[in-house]
């Protein structure tokens, strides 16, 4: 379906509200800055207001830790006073509230969280990266946290095994275990190494996408 400038401008006007994450669609965060807010580094595309920004250092400096392909998940606090628009690489955005809830998202699908929220970096160890890991968050609290996908977030009740690039999150109560098939990879086109898998029993949720891109930071 096509639409004029007249009905795009009236659309996002249409996006006001008094909540401090809102979608200006659906691959941009509006985020209304009123103290700090932490967000991915580089996924800043707009604002206004009075809005400064730094690299993250002290304890949060533990998001700077390098997986073994060298990769890291850098994160900047945005702090001041007006609205901040956030975006990764086009891809999806999903917003979700905690209320005194805990969500456990993997890192290189983090895109903002709100102050309010605590958190804690943990690496799942062999799952993807080439064998190195997944760094996961740990968000407990409340409050707005934002994740990036690429296509729409699906949401699977446990017990379940999910590819590791596939993986988005889990709630609380969950604890993904790493396993390995070998004879799956040839069914993949794999032509070499084991494939993982993570597999989360008990009960609660994990969060997916419909695809599987190995994404470079």
């Amino acid at each position: 379906m096509t639409q004029t400038l007249k009905d795009l401008i009236q659309q996002s006007k249409g996006k006001a509200s008094d909540e401090r994450f809102v979608l200006q669609n659906g691959k941009m965060l509006k985020v209304r800055v009123t103290d700090h807010i932490y967000c991915r580094a580089g996924s800043m595309i707009a604002y206004k207001g009075d809005i400064k920004f730094e690299r993250t250092s002290g304890g949060i400096g533990k998001w700077l830790k390098k997986t073994v392909t060298g990769e890291g998940i850098p994160l900047m606090r945005a702090s001041g006073s007006g609205e901040l628009y956030l975006a990764h690489k086009a891809s999806d955005i999903t917003v979700l509230r905690l209320n005194a809830e805990t969500v456990f998202v993997e890192g290189r699908h983090l895109l903002a969280f709100e102050n309010t929220v605590d958190w804690d970096v943990t690496v799942i160890r062999g799952a993807g990266m080439t064998s190195g890991g997944l760094f996961t968050c740990r968000l407990t609290g409340t409050g707005f946290v934002a994740i990036t996908s690429h296509g729409p977030v699906a949401v699977l009740e446990a017990p379940v095994s999910v590819d590791p690039d596939s993986l988005i999150g889990w709630t609380d109560g969950l604890v993904p275990q790493v396993k390995t098939d070998v004879n799956l990879k040839t069914l993949l086109g794999r032509s070499s190494g084991e494939t993982f898998q993570l597999h989360f029993d008990g009960y609660g949720k994990v969060l997916i996408q419909p695809d599987e891109p190995v994404m470079k930071e």
